[in-house]
């Protein structure tokens, strides 16, 4: 029964979410990710796509988690080159990231849920991507970041601005 497959689901994330402290469930976000990708694809069988978007955005959390964790152990040994890698810094899976990738799709195309355009605010030129990088000096991904996101907001007359540490005066600036 989907339905019930759902219901389910849906009631192990809860008990996932609300019994576990934060740190525990940032040790492995890959398996929280794969976990709401599961919940989705039993949404949609229960015919409630609403439900999946809604489940594929919150995964999409623990997704991105899961990748800069990946990176950044990846990168964090200078002696590590890509033949001299341990097994550990490989446990990246690509497969799993390309079918969330191709799941968010299909979720798009075959139940209508269409990316919102900011109409008032990109007519305005209003509109401001904010990217916040807060790393030790010295690394590379927000450089990375940084110029990946000024080539997108350049794409869409976008205004970019990237904080790589606590502005003056603090965050309610």
């Amino acid at each position: 029964d989907p339905g019930l497959a759902l219901r389910m689901s849906v009631k192990i994330l809860e008990t996932f979410l609300g019994s576990y402290p934060v740190a525990v469930l940032h040790v492995c976000p890959g398996s929280l990710m794969r976990y709401f990708k599961k919940a989705g694809d039993a949404a949609i069988a229960a015919g409630d796509p609403a439900r999946c978007r809604l489940l594929m955005q919150w995964g999409t959390t623990y997704r991105v988690m899961a990748l800069s964790k990946w990176y950044l152990r990846l990168t964090s040994n200078p002696a590590w080159t890509r033949e001299a890698l341990p097994p550990e810094a490989l446990n990246f899976d690509a497969e799993y990231q390309g079918a969330y990738d191709l799941a968010l799709q299909a979720l798009h195309e075959s139940h209508g849920a269409k990316p919102r355009v900011l109409a008032q605010a990109y007519a305005e030129g209003r509109v401001q991507v904010l990217a916040v990088c807060l790393y030790k000096k010295g690394a590379e991904l927000p450089e990375i970041a940084g110029k990946n996101h000024q080539l997108y907001c350049q794409r869409h007359g976008y205004e970019y601005r990237q904080l790589t540490e606590v502005p003056e005066g603090g965050w309610e600036q």
